[in-house]
């Protein structure tokens, strides 16, 4: 409801305008990377896990921990999460990201790793 009113309220322009003239250029540097790559690395988030409710206080924090998650649900392209090891007893991811529809081949890289 609260997207309804944003839309519909006056802040079109504002709001959605802009975030959508954002997305477009996140999927512009991702088709630039694209031409000179067939998929992008990146680890899955930049710290390893924190306990939970740890940073409950810290809301900017919780975000910047799906920093690297973000773009990719934004422009709607494949991705995968896979562990490739600990930070002293905390697991460590590694994200895939491919071309759109190549799903294939990030579970092709993602099982060579394996």
């Amino acid at each position: 409801m609260l997207g309804t009113y944003a839309l519909s309220a006056g802040y079109y322009d504002a709001y959605y305008l802009k975030a959508q003239k954002i997305r477009t250029l996140i999927i512009e540097d991702f088709e630039n990377a694209f031409q000179k790559v067939d998929v992008v690395l990146t680890p899955t988030a930049p710290t390893p896990a924190f306990k939970i409710g740890e940073k409950s206080t810290d809301l900017l924090s919780m975000y910047l921990c799906d920093i690297f998650t973000a773009s990719v649900n934004l422009v709607g392209l494949p991705a995968i999460s896979i562990p490739v090891g600990f930070s002293g007893k905390l697991p460590v991811g590694l994200q895939i990201i491919g071309k759109p529809f190549e799903e294939n081949k990030i579970l092709e890289i993602s099982k060579v790793y394996e």
